[in-house]
């Protein structure tokens, strides 16, 4: 991600996270995305460097509460992250040091009742239960088991011998642990998530609820069944709104 747009893309994002921080009556700031910065999807396209290298700061500098994306068939969500980690990934093929913009978690525990302060870091969630013909319990892992992502740090170029007309995007190429990941849905390629508003009172906090409802057996005998998979809560103090 990078030049497609000469800046403007992300200098429209700038401005509408600047104008949306600075409104008293915005407590909530979402950014709803297609293409993924943190994924750990084995068979997905990858984390984007480019996405993270441009406006993962401006996520940071304008207090991004959620980031919700697409794209990668399946449920993964991250821990509240900010900042990153520098030369943390290593090339794919050859294994030398990449500096693949490693996303910062600001907390690896899950806190009592699942209740993040969103004011310390921003949660990215892959809601692509669409469906996927992938297997299912194909997330990238290290050698020790733990979460490991494909990451795209080179510009795409045409694939040479691509059909002319048809774009052929190269693999990622690069690895880095996945250290932000905090779950993942190994069950089922379809689900659904709910978002719950509590707009809270004055003088206190704020909060949203989503609750991932995963359809246990969709991908291969469907049932019809639903299952809470993850529940997740983010509050913050809310605005105070001048009187009027």
């Amino acid at each position: 991600m990078r030049g497609y747009s000469g800046g403007a893309q992300t200098r429209w994002l700038e401005a509408t996270l600047a104008a949306a921080r600075q409104d008293s009556d915005i407590d909530w700031i979402i950014v709803q995305m297609h293409q993924d910065a943190l994924s750990s999807s084995k068979h997905g396209n990858g984390s984007d460097k480019g996405i993270r290298e441009t406006w993962l700061p401006l996520f940071d500098r304008y207090g991004v509460d959620l980031v919700l994306c697409g794209h990668d068939h399946d449920y993964e969500r991250s821990w509240p992250v900010r900042g990153c980690n520098v030369n943390a990934g290593r090339d794919a093929t050859g294994g030398t040091t990449v500096d693949t913009l490693q996303p910062r978690p600001v907390v690896t525990v899950e806190p009592a009742g699942g209740r993040f302060d969103s004011t310390l870091g921003t949660i990215h969630l892959i809601l692509g239960g669409g469906g996927t013909s992938a297997p299912l319990d194909e997330y990238g892992l290290n050698a020790a088991g733990a979460p490991q992502a494909k990451v795209i740090t080179r510009p795409n170029r045409p694939v040479p011998g691509a059909v002319p007309g048809v774009f052929v995007k190269p693999e990622a190429d690069a690895l880095e642990d996945a250290i932000w990941s905090a779950r993942r849905d190994t069950v089922s390629g379809y689900g659904i998530g709910v978002f719950d508003l509590d707009p809270g009172h004055p003088g206190g906090q704020t909060s949203i609820t989503l609750r991932y409802y995963h359809a246990v057996g969709a991908d291969r005998s469907p049932s019809g069944r639903y299952e809470l998979f993850d529940t997740v809560v983010i509050a913050k103090p809310r605005h105070e709104r001048p009187r009027r």
